[in-house]
């Protein structure tokens, strides 16, 4: 593997009962760096990065990592939350964590603040605004302190109010050098947010470069197509 690569694929293959969702892939995933995996609805986006993340096994081929880039997390479209106050969301993430009760309050509420979440942190977390839920899962998963934060279009249920925010927050995380990998089908967030693109269709990889090189010089017709809206 590559010393710049967070993690490699080598000829990775992807089927479940519908048939192959991923063909065979070979790909590095950039240190440091914001890497998006661009395409249509339905292209494999979300399998791409499940299978980096480890939730989903491939059919074949392996997937390697590499040392100490085995702490992940993990934003989904729709987050899932405790029942629970904001606060409390929170603070079990840290108990998990191992981290002292007399000292949870306190890295909680500083979390918090940081995005400007504290204003909510007595609220029942389930009652928050669509974008609020998802600043609130952005938060948790960086309180792990990943090296590789995965987002799965995690703006693709927001406003574009809550969309902004949510994207500050993710380029606030990337000044400490975080990798971060994200799917989405927006060309314009990623634009906003790539340095590199994954471009992704019908579960085979078309095409991988700098996000300005694919934007202004795409090497593929594929690619072109669905810059232009063409697909």
């Amino acid at each position: 593997m590559n010393d710049r690569a967070a993690l490699s694929l080598h000829n990775v293959t992807y089927s479940h009962e519908k048939g192959k969702a991923l063909n065979e892939t070979s790909l590095e995933i950039h240190k440091a760096k914001t890497t998006v995996i661009l395409g249509p609805n339905g292209a494999g986006k979300s399998i791409l990065l499940k299978l980096c993340h480890g939730l989903l096994l491939p059919s074949s081929g392996i997937i390697i990592t590499q040392n100490n880039y085995d702490n992940c997390a993990m934003v989904f479209p729709k987050p899932t939350l405790l029942r629970r106050t904001v606060l409390q969301n929170i603070t079990y993430i840290l108990e998990l964590m191992g981290v002292k009760e007399a000292e949870q309050a306190s890295i909680a509420e500083n979390a918090l603040k940081e995005f400007s979440m504290d204003k909510y942190k007595n609220h029942p977390a389930r009652q928050l605004s669509s974008g609020e839920k998802q600043r609130l899962s952005l938060i948790r998963a960086l309180l792990l302190k990943p090296n590789i934060l995965y987002l799965d279009e995690p703006t693709a249920n927001l406003d574009p109010q809550a969309t902004r925010i949510l994207e500050d927050m993710i380029l606030k995380s990337h000044e400490n050098k975080m990798t971060i990998l994200m799917a989405t089908h927006d060309l314009m967030q990623a634009k906003r947010l790539a340095e590199y693109i994954i471009f992704i269709e019908n579960g085979t990889i078309i095409e991988t470069s700098k996000a300005d090189d694919f934007f202004n010089n795409p090497s593929t017709e594929k690619a072109k197509n669905f810059i232009e809206g063409r697909l």
